[in-house]
């Protein structure tokens, strides 16, 4: 199997800068995207398919082999599920130039991971117009509160309505809801996370968040404490924003577990997946599942 460390290695050449600055907006401006050594995964080609994967990804969103759901929302169901309480993942993608393409290398690694662990995938899409300076108008999560405050609420009701239709075509209701966030979309997990925003099982971090004060400060006064894995690469520019996450979360006795990857840089590796997996379904050295099965939905 591919390992994800090379699908999202990929889309992290366009999604390596977004970390968060001490203003408390999630973005600060990107260092320089290192040369791609090869173009982005392409679909198998149809007889209708457009002539570059580029041209594809303005026609589609969503890879061809995902479904589609309310709002632009992609979804894979895997062909066999894990034993056990049904598991959905919300998964929040890096920052993605308009119309680049580099969003399909990043679902298809999102649902390389659910096919793998038998858990099905939710790939919802961010916002334009809020992103880091040079990135604004790409397609980003609303880190800053101003981006919150005018685009959250839309947000989260949409992950609802496509959740909903996810369940009715797979049968159920998903009994665990985990949420994780690669890149950009790790920073406002995070910021997700800090604040109790989502009554959610747990959530994973690879290659973003940080141990800003405001997030700290928001951690403190939080009630709604669902637990949070957090995973880095060592040669990433902007990895100790996560090692700073990490003791932030040591520091207010926030259930956690984090791993780094000396030799990775900004991506999520399958070792960092599986422990994130392992952490957060109870699979850990006996740790109880944590969570209650509580499922996603606004606060």
């Amino acid at each position: 199997m591919r390992s994800l460390v090379t699908v999202l290695s990929l889309a992290a050449l366009l999604a390596a800068g977004a970390s968060a600055s001490a203003n408390g907006d999630g973005t600060s401006p990107p260092p320089a995207a290192a040369p791609a050594a090869s173009a982005p995964p392409a679909a198998a080609p149809t007889a209708s398919a457009p002539a570059s994967p580029q041209d594809a990804a303005a026609a589609r969103w969503c890879a061809p082999e995902l479904a589609s759901l309310p709002g632009e929302v992609c979804a894979f169901l895997p062909a066999r599920e894990a034993p056990g309480p049904r598991v959905l993942v919300i998964f929040l993608h890096g920052v993605v130039q308009p119309d680049s393409g580099w969003q399909w290398a990043q679902q298809r690694g999102a649902a390389r991971a659910g096919a793998r662990h038998g858990v099905a995938v939710m790939m919802p899409r961010g916002r334009r117009g809020i992103g880091p300076k040079a990135m604004e108008d790409w397609w980003c999560w609303p880190t800053a509160s101003a981006a919150q405050a005018a685009h959250e609420d839309a947000l989260i009701a949409e992950w609802d309505a496509a959740r909903a239709e996810l369940e009715r075509r797979a049968g159920g209701r998903f009994e665990r809801v985990l949420v994780f966030g690669f890149s950009n979309g790790a920073y406002y997990a995070t910021s997700l996370a800090m604040r109790g925003r989502l009554p959610v099982d747990g959530y994973a971090a690879f290659a973003g968040g940080s141990g800003a004060r405001y997030l700290q400060r928001a951690g403190a006064q939080t009630k709604l404490r669902a637990p949070v894995f957090v995973g880095w690469g060592g040669k990433d520019p902007a990895h100790q924003d996560q090692v700073a996450l990490a003791k932030m979360l040591r520091r207010l006795k926030w259930p956690s577990r984090s791993l780094g990857k000396p030799r990775a840089g900004h991506a999520m590796t399958d070792e960092q997946v599986d422990k994130a997996f392992a952490f957060l379904s109870g699979r850990r050295g006996g740790d109880k599942a944590p969570g209650r099965g509580r499922g996603a939905g606004s606060r």
